[in-house]
């Protein structure tokens, strides 16, 4: 079965699971859901065990923020990706911006609004993109960056806002770039090295359980005033790619496919790239703890894996232990065992094997953005996943780890009807043993709310894998701390197709 047989099938399974939800919603326009700053009382969040960080106001949000996003776009049942640019003016105003959007056709749009904070770092953020709206839930971590669902009736999706610099928006990229790029039953890593307006480089690309290491050429354009550029690639196997290309910061971009020759028409993609540093490398390179995080597709589902796992690498080659959990198409793989091997070229290539206990072994390729960072993919037969792998800090972990308020955010598919779910808002650990969502929005198949949880029982692990339930929401959610304020979660239910990222809030 070609490649295009394949999503067409994995489409049609995902129509069939919405089809009701799909019937009322198709023919609906752009609109807004009575939810901009004018309109809407936010809940300020309600304390918790661990105290609310609290102080948040419209000012709060304030300057240039890249955002990308990605998910379900009911109306036509299709997958959308989208990244752009808004300009917030710290009161309730967005002044200005670009917005690309892409689905079965690309389109760019300019970009205004209006936004409304509340004290503990929830809000709603409406963008007039175009002729059209988008309705988008937040929580800010910090004034530099802001979780998002999509929260109106036309799609669900999830992403991250980020403050970017606009001091580096006339400069295009120079240097060596590790990137990550995920599009339809395909993953890819690799690394660009940008050079007066010239692209070379090396990519890792699975494609429909394929593998294949080519090398790449091509030319990148300068930003213009929102720090938006393009890059066209072609790689030695023939194949060509265009990517529209946003600065955050001199060091990181975020990618949004424009066109992929040999690539099904409409295929999505999106990625991100970092500045490389601290080569060359050696087996050295990776020492210590290290989390990883990853999700994809399989020849099930689109976005029908996630995973999450730590382990200890010795720096010469040998990873003893560590612990690796799992869903693929809603079974779960819970807090398995794990060992394995890998080694890694002086150009940051790592070739990296994992052994967990009772899973064939699992073999990654992965790319050094540095000694404490990675992206990498998973070189297994029907899946297209790809993540990142961060060093730990603060390790052995505690229950006394995590205190305080935390934000956090969830993107996918579960066993209820209808099946697509987002959530983000704020959580509170007591630094002891229990957890309370305190404040959270949740788009449901395109209903939406704003709740809270009651709060829960939590452990914690000496390697920073977090147990909890929490009721209304799962009754199996594991967390891997890279540190003591940030961390990879997924859902470990039987039918949950679900991840996310929690971290602690930083008051203005």
């Amino acid at each position: 079965m070609d490649l295009t047989c394949l999503i067409a099938k994995k489409h049609f399974r995902l129509c069939v699971r919405v089809a009701m939800r799909v019937a009322v919603l198709l023919g609906l326009m752009w609109v807004a859901i009575g939810c901009s700053s004018h309109s809407t009382t936010l809940n300020s969040g309600s304390g918790g065990q661990g105290g609310t960080a609290g102080g948040f106001t419209n000012a709060s949000l304030k300057g240039r923020y890249t955002y990308s996003l990605n998910g379900f776009y009911f109306p036509n049942s299709g997958y959308y990706q989208r990244a752009g640019v808004f300009i917030a003016d710290g009161n309730g105003n967005i002044t200005g911006g670009i917005d690309d959007f892409v689905q079965s056709a690309a389109s760019t749009n300019p970009v205004t609004g209006n936004y409304a904070v509340a004290s503990d770092g929830t809000g709603l953020l409406t963008l007039n993109v175009g002729t059209g709206q988008v309705q988008l839930a937040v929580v800010m971590e910090s004034g530099s960056r802001v979780d998002l669902i999509e929260f109106d009736s036309l799609a669900s999706g999830a992403g991250v806002a980020q403050s970017q610099d606009s001091g580096v928006l006339t400069n295009p990229p120079a240097g060596t770039f590790v990137f990550r790029f995920h599009s339809d039953l395909a993953s890819t890593v690799g690394n660009m090295i940008f050079s007066a307006r010239l692209v070379s480089g090396n990519e890792d690309l699975v494609r429909n359980g394929t593998l294949s290491s080519v090398t790449i050429t091509g030319t990148v354009t300068a930003p213009d005033s929102n720090g938006r550029g393009t890059i066209n690639l072609t790689d030695s196997g023939s194949i060509s790619s265009a990517y529209i290309y946003y600065l955050i910061d001199s060091n990181t971009m975020n990618l949004l496919t424009l066109n992929m020759i040999g690539a099904p028409v409409g295929a999505l993609g999106a990625g991100k790239a970092e500045l490389q540093s601290s080569g060359p490398f050696a087996l050295t390179s990776l020492q210590g703890g290290f989390v990883f995080h990853s999700s994809g597709d399989t020849l099930v589902e689109v976005e029908g894996v996630n995973t999450a796992g730590e382990f200890t690498a010795d720096g010469k080659g040998n990873i003893p232990s560590g612990s690796y959990d799992s869903v693929v198409d809603g079974v779960p793989i819970a807090d398995a065992a794990l060992t394995g091997s890998y080694d890694v070229a002086s150009n940051g290539r790592a070739t990296i094997t994992l052994n967990p206990a009772g899973v064939s072994a699992i073999p990654e390729i992965a790319w050094l953005v540095s000694p404490s960072r990675a992206f990498f993919m998973v070189n297994v037969v029907g899946r297209a996943e790809d993540g990142t792998l961060d060093q730990q800090k603060g390790n052995p972990f505690s229950a006394s780890s995590l205190s305080g308020q935390y934000t956090f955010y969830m993107h996918g598919y579960d066993a209820q009807s209808p099946p697509q779910i987002d959530r983000a808002g704020v959580a509170s650990f007591d630094g002891k043993s229990t957890l309370a969502f305190q404040d959270y929005f949740v788009n449901r198949g395109g209903s939406m709310s704003q709740t809270k949880a009651a709060g829960s029982n939590y452990t914690v692990s000496s390697t920073g894998r977090v147990a909890t339930s929490v009721p209304g929401v799962t009754s199996n959610m594991v967390v891997y701390l890279v540190s003591g304020t940030s961390g990879y979660l997924i859902l470990g239910d039987h039918g949950s197709e679900v991840s996310g990222r929690i971290a602690q809030q930083s008051p203005p």
